[in-house]
């Protein structure tokens, strides 16, 4: 007889600090900073394994991701990736790196905990996602090239890219639906959303000033994107694709996470060193949190 485990619970965000080398960790159901972790240097991202057990942040100037064990917030491990490592993704077996630097995504073993393959990719990979993995369905990373305004897509069975597609001028961060149907892309002048399947593009989205981050609620109703040119987060209903709200928030916001209850939206203020916190029921900022110098990264559940 089986017995079914629980899923796990992630009350937690991970705040990379990138100016003073830390990581705050805050507790959701407070609000309240719970411990500051201590890092490599320029901790610049940071991801959540699908098992709940730890945490991955990549270091952008000493070319180094760091394993967090969640249920101690320390770090059990320091690996060494590619140069200038800018974001990180995972699946249920890996952790994905991009390298912006020398153009590559390093593939990470999570139960190994070190590098186990090199993804060559564009030139200037910034983002990487994995698509939702379901039965039945093909699971696909997407890694955004900014500087080549690309989207290279891989095989995550396989770990091989499959394809290269067009994402409009200076793709970063990329969120998909939760049906694995479609992918939302930040690029330098708007929101792309582009059909998994296809492989193209299907409409432009207009948000706010140089959009970056971009996160969709679990439950599959909105996405909320972090404009850093005019402080402000669009939110967009998944429904028609049309922007609902536009609220102001702290400077220069960057990337976006949402708690597991899809009630509320983490947004880091990259330049006033603050986390703000709104209220999906009504797009209200109910809170700012202080954090460390520089809040470039933020993760709460896996993507």
């Amino acid at each position: 007889m089986s017995t079914c485990r629980p899923s796990p619970s992630f009350h937690f965000a991970y705040v990379t600090n990138y100016n003073d080398d830390t990581v705050s960790v805050i507790d959701t159901r407070t609000r309240k900073v719970k411990a500051t972790i201590k890092t490599g240097r320029g901790p610049f991202e940071i991801a959540v394994t699908p098992d709940g057990k730890y945490a991955y942040v990549v270091n952008k100037r000493d070319n180094t991701a760091q394993v967090i064990k969640r249920k101690t917030n320390t770090i059990i491990r320091t690996i060494r990736v590619g140069k200038s490592p800018s974001d990180v993704g995972t699946s249920r077996k890996f952790v994905y790196v991009t390298n912006s630097a020398d153009n590559t995504v390093s593939v990470i073993c999570i139960k190994k905990q070190r590098v186990v393959e090199t993804i060559k990719v564009g030139k200037r990979p910034i983002g990487v996602t994995i698509t939702p993995q379901k039965k039945g369905i093909r699971t696909l990373g997407f890694v955004s090239n900014h500087d080549s305004n690309t989207i290279s897509i891989f095989d995550v069975k396989h770990n091989r890219v499959i394809d290269t597609i067009k994402a409009g001028v200076g793709p970063d961060q990329i969120a998909f639906t939760a049906n694995s149907k479609l992918a939302y892309v930040t690029t330098n002048d708007n929101v792309l959303v582009i059909g998994i399947h296809s492989r193209r593009i299907l409409k432009k989205i207009k948000v706010g000033v140089k959009p970056i981050g971009v996160a969709i609620t679990p439950n599959n109703k909105f996405a909320y994107v972090g404009n850093e040119g005019d402080n402000t987060v669009s939110v967009i209903k998944l429904l028609n694709n049309k922007v609902i709200a536009t609220i102001p928030v702290g400077i220069k916001p960057g990337i976006v996470a949402i708690t597991q209850n899809s009630k509320y939206a983490y947004v880091a203020n990259f330049g006033e060193n603050t986390v703000s916190v709104i209220r999906i029921r009504d797009n209200k900022v109910i809170d700012t949190i202080t954090v460390g110098n520089a809040a470039s990264g933020l993760a709460i559940i896996p993507l």
